[in-house]
């Protein structure tokens, strides 16, 4: 029988102060006849162990924002105003970047898609191998080993073996996602952002992801920045939640607080489109 993993701690960050700290964050993308605003004013925080849903309509600004965490924006948006702090240090700003030492070493990202996560032309073994010599250089091959069929135990995944020696395209979906977010958590960082991983996923298996990262968090104390439309999603995974609309935060709290006591207009025209929510179904956070 194999061993169970053994989980390490995430790097720590300030005792008395947040994980990520999103301060009035402005972003413009340069079009040809004009500037447009795609993130204005926003301000997000996420403490260790927590997680906070971003969640909107397409063009909310919610993967803008992700994206600027990372430093994966497009060559024509750039940031105009404010800054974005991981573990206490400026990572993004005006004429700031140092998302480039932050990204896969203290920050994860799972995208949308596992296909966009994935290699499709090169084995599991040597996709989880390459990221951690990246971030480690002194990495042995045996601790290459080790990590890699730990963490997609951890993934809960039974055969590492099968899955390690196999090309993405052999693999079902879900067992494709759970290899992507096993390549943002094998370098332990201590901030993971999801941007609508689930949306390919059918219900059994987003209900299984969820979990998941329910399990990672609660065991590694990393935080977890979920972006997604789905508001069920939203209501069984996060601790807290912002609603987005037009590149600006327009609601945030307590996840039962929001989606139990929606404030702001926009909000409640979102929870008026789950059917199920007008139907009464309980809010797990309730």
């Amino acid at each position: 029988m194999a061993a169970e993993p053994t989980f390490e701690t995430a790097p720590a960050a300030r005792p008395d102060g947040d994980l990520l700290a999103v301060r009035d964050l402005t972003a413009t993308a340069a079009l040809a006849d004009r500037s447009l605003t795609l993130l204005d004013g926003v301000s997000i925080a996420i403490a260790p162990g927590e997680v906070l849903g971003v969640v909107g309509e397409s063009g909310s600004g919610k993967t803008t924002l992700a994206r600027a965490v990372v430093g994966l924006l497009e060559r024509n948006v750039s940031i105009a105003g404010g800054a974005i702090e991981l573990a206490g240090e400026t990572i993004v700003a005006p004429g700031v970047g140092a998302t480039d030492q932050a990204r896969g070493r203290r920050v994860g990202m799972v995208f949308q898609g596992a296909s966009r996560s994935l290699n499709p032309l090169i084995r599991v073994r040597r996709q989880l191998a390459e990221v951690l010599r990246r971030h480690e250089p002194g990495i042995s091959r045996d601790d290459v080993t080790r990590r890699s069929e730990d963490v997609l135990r951890e993934m809960r995944i039974e055969d590492p073996d099968r899955v390690l020696d196999s090309y993405p395209h052999q693999l079902s979906g879900g067992l494709r996602q759970r290899v992507a977010i096993a390549l943002a958590v094998v370098t332990r960082p201590s901030l993971v952002i999801a941007d609508e991983c689930t949306t390919a996923l059918d219900v059994t298996t987003q209900a299984e992801v969820v979990r998941l990262f329910r399990t990672l968090i609660d065991d590694l104390g990393l935080g977890l920045l979920f972006v997604t439309h789905d508001l069920m999603l939203a209501s069984d995974l996060c601790d807290r939640i912002v609603v987005m609309s037009q590149g600006r935060v327009v609601e945030s709290g307590p996840t039962a607080e929001v989606l139990d006591r929606p404030q702001d207009p926009y909000t409640r025209r979102l929870l008026a489109a789950v059917p199920t929510w007008t139907e009464g179904v309980e809010n797990p956070h309730a």
